[in-house]
């Protein structure tokens, strides 16, 4: 039988490796400056090859100069929250707000 503090001490190395690599990850570039590919895909959690696929359809703002990509945080940031879903109470809101223009109009054409 294994010694259970050696079985410990293995799992703290293997815990403490992890955190060391997590502590690792390259800072994401300041807002006033270009991310080039490799940032953004670290930035926004995504592929390369997602982005290469979305830049040629011209689906995310980018910049590009010679074969390089650029793209700029505000304008990523702006084009992640373009697409909010809206929620029921939203939607709610919106229907009532119909509903009463449609009833104060009528009341204006009798």
């Amino acid at each position: 039988m294994e010694n259970p503090f050696e079985l410990i001490l293995e799992k703290l190395n293997g815990i403490e490796k992890a955190i060391a690599k997590l502590n690792t990850v390259e800072p994401i570039v300041a807002a006033n400056h270009p991310m080039n590919i490799k940032d953004l895909s670290t930035y926004i959690k995504m592929s390369r090859s997602s982005i290469y696929k979305m830049t040629s359809l011209n689906d995310i703002p980018h910049y590009k100069s010679g074969r390089k990509l650029y793209f700029k945080k505000h304008e990523i940031d702006e084009w992640i929250f373009s697409n909010r879903i809206k929620t029921n109470d939203d939607i709610k809101k919106e229907a009532l707000k119909y509903i009463n223009k449609k009833e104060s109009e009528g009341k204006l054409l009798e």
